[in-house]
C-alpha cells in the first residue's frame, strides 16, 4: 500500500475521520441518555460506555492541550517555563484546602484524604504534561 504525500488528500482523510469520530460520540451520547432515561443516572453510569467516553474525553482533552499549546506558542514569543517545583506546591495547595472543605462538610478525614489527594492528581498530571511539552518546545528552540 503506497503512503499518502498529497497534503489534500491527507487533510481530506482527516476530516472523514472526525466525522467519523463525531458520529460515533454522538451514538455513545444517545445510547448513554437511553440509559439514563431508563434506568437511572446511577445505573447509567455502571455502563461501560459510560467508561469509555470518559476515556475518550480524557484522551482528547490531552491530545488537545499539544495543539493549544502550540498555538499559544507561535502568538508570542517564548518565554522561560514556570518552575515546576512551584506549580506542584500551589497544585499540592489547593488540593490541602479541598481535602480541608470537604472535611468541614462531612467531618471524616478519609474522604477528606480521599478528595484531596483525587483533586491534587486530577491537577498533576495536565499542567505536568504542558509543562513537558513547554520545556521540550524551549530545548527545539534552543537548538
Amino acid at each position: 500500500m503506497k503512503k499518502m504525500k498529497d497534503e489534500r488528500l491527507i487533510i481530506k482523510n482527516l476530516k472523514n475521520i472526525r466525522v467519523a469520530f463525531l458520529v460515533q460520540t454522538i451514538g455513545i451520547l444517545a445510547i448513554l441518555l437511553y440509559d439514563v432515561i431508563t434506568v437511572g443516572f446511577t445505573e447509567a453510569t455502571r455502563n461501560p460506555l459510560w467508561f469509555l467516553f470518559i476515556i475518550t474525553v480524557v484522551v482528547l482533552s490531552f491530545l488537545n492541550i499539544g495543539v493549544s499549546m502550540d498555538v499559544y506558542d507561535d502568538t508570542k514569543m517564548p518565554k522561560k517555563p514556570f518552575p515546576y517545583y512551584l506549580t506542584v506546591m500551589i497544585i499540592a495547595f489547593i488540593g490541602i484546602a479541598i481535602g480541608l472543605i470537604q472535611l468541614f462538610y462531612s467531618g471524616k478525614i478519609s474522604d477528606a484524604i480521599i478528595v484531596g489527594s483525587v483533586i491534587f492528581i486530577c491537577f498533576l498530571v495536565p499542567f505536568t504534561y504542558a509543562h513537558y511539552l513547554r520545556k521540550k518546545r524551549s530545548e527545539q528552540l534552543d537548538k
